[in-house]
């Protein structure tokens, strides 16, 4: 049985023959198992925890989600990670041996299990099935590539800690040392390069192929600010970089730094100003105001629905006479954030102190997967509402942020009274455009599980528009 709070998974473990790892230390063979906390990153805990109880370094291939003989539904307790070793001489510890998967004498939810598992594999190792990385060679076809890159900065691979395992998606961290096995103590020359300690490969698949293009293109525009990029696979939509020596900005107690990530941000903004054509080639998000307004009415037929759906009242149900005035509101937002006439460039949908690393005090940016042509300062708006709902002891450090973000940059290219009422109508545009995500696939539109966050996110853009209205109505009764 699992421990309390925590997820259990089998381990459908091959070599090259395809045999499968069996833990034959009790009365009965079994699959090997593990446990790992919910709501975290499954590769890493699976291959952690895997470490740690039976001495194995795993590389994760896929999962499969398998239905036991009683039960109806797929559900996560029932998930089995398909993996290979990441070096197959590597021994094992006393119970764990190689059968063939014809001679496996399993009880029925282990056999269960493996069947499942095995039916989700093979066609994707056949080729069957597309993937970048769904069959047992594809850690070797990894290596294969970028070993020369490593042996190009006098580095060895020492080992893998992975993040990610899925046919498509990859991240993993590659740890190293020099070649020549010697640890660096004297001090290196003023200008020469310092090998990176560690590299990361990362890879995407639909639907976040544009991270790959979106992430070149920002690394060469902005290098100080991103990753180095050390080599690209267009074929797997992957980049192998250095890693930065640093900590997630959540984690930096001094203002300072989050101060430089304002200003920082939107300096790579301006720097993309003028190219709204070029950003939607590498295929970041066409949000720009003509592209919202036309997502407004499929939107607002939903939410009608939506809201009718609601189970309980409270919350309050918002009927269809204040849905339809809450579009109205809506047109009129984009119209004016239209008449403020900020430039539209890169704007980050999910911007985050978790998507920024400090880095000898200066933020570097990560994970641009939600990449938009719009707003800018919708990006602000994500940032600034994260900082000020976990940290919300450091109300001293606002003022400085605000500045750097609208004043120390945008101010020069506009005017503050145009950035004044950019930041004025940001909070609503932000809500707005977060509830809208999704509303080009039908599939997503169709998912009843979504039906409580599109409700709250419409009740906050009622709120944020109702305090938006509130303060034009006092501005002109002060006139």
């Amino acid at each position: 049985m699992p421990e309390d709070n925590k997820m259990l998974l089998k381990l459908v473990i091959l070599d090259k023959d395809r045999n499968i790892l069996i833990d034959a230390a009790g009365a009965t063979p079994r699959l090997p198992e593990i446990t790992i906390p919910p709501f975290t990153r499954i590769g890493y805990a699976a291959t952690s925890a895997a470490r740690e109880k039976y001495g194995l370094e795993l590389f994760v291939i896929t999962e499969a989600i398998t239905k036991p003989a009683d039960k109806d539904e797929l559900n996560l307790e029932n998930l089995t990670l398909i993996c290979r070793l990441q070096d197959s001489n590597t021994s094992l510890v006393d119970g764990l041996t190689w059968q063939a998967q014809a001679q496996t004498e399993l009880a029925e939810p282990d056999r269960i299990a493996l069947e499942g598992a095995i039916k989700e594999f093979e066609p994707y190792d056949s080729g069957a099935k597309a993937s970048s990385f769904g069959r047992y060679q594809s850690l070797d076809d990894l290596r294969a590539w970028y070993t020369p890159h490593l042996d190009q900065l006098g580095l060895r691979e020492t080992g893998i800690q992975q993040w990610n395992g899925d046919p498509w998606f990859a991240l993993f961290r590659i740890k190293a040392e020099p070649k020549n096995g010697e640890t660096r103590t004297e001090p290196v020359a003023e200008g020469a390069p310092v090998p990176p300690k560690a590299l990361w490969f990362k890879a995407v698949g639909e639907p976040n192929t544009r991270e790959y293009a979106v992430t070149l293109a920002l690394a060469q525009e902005c290098p100080y600010w991103f990753a180095k990029v050390i080599a690209s696979n267009p074929e797997w939509h992957g980049w192998l970089m250095e890693e930065v020596n640093g900590h997630e900005l959540d984690e930096e107690p001094d203002g300072r730094p989050w101060a430089l990530t304002a200003r920082v941000l939107a300096k790579v903004q301006k720097r993309f100003v003028g190219k709204e054509e070029e950003l939607l080639a590498l295929g970041c998000r066409d949000w720009r105001m003509p592209r919202v307004l036309a997502a407004l009415d499929p939107f607002f037929e939903d939410m009608e629905e939506i809201m009718e759906r609601q189970p309980n009242d409270p919350p309050r149900k918002l009927d269809r006479s204040e849905l339809r005035a809450l579009k109205v509101q809506c047109q009129d937002l984009c119209h004016r954030v239209e008449d403020v006439d900020i430039p539209y460039t890169i704007t980050h949908g999910d911007f985050s102190p978790h998507n920024v690393l400090v880095s000898n005090e200066w933020p570097v940016f990560i994970d641009w997967a939600e990449a938009y042509v719009s707003f800018p300062f919708i990006s602000w708006e994500y940032f600034w509402n994260r900082m000020i709902k976990d940290h919300p002891a450091h109300a001293e450090w606002h003022e400085r942020m605000h500045r750097n973000y609208a004043y120390r940059v945008w101010a020069p290219l506009l005017t503050k009274s145009r950035v004044d009422e950019g930041l004025r109508l940001s909070p609503a545009m932000a809500v707005l455009v977060l509830a809208l995500y999704g509303i080009d696939d039908p599939e997503q539109r169709r998912n009843r599980r979504a039906d409580k966050g599109k409700r709250s996110l419409v009740r906050r853009l009622h709120r944020e528009l109702e305090i938006l209205q509130n303060a034009v109505t006092e501005s002109v009764g002060a006139l």
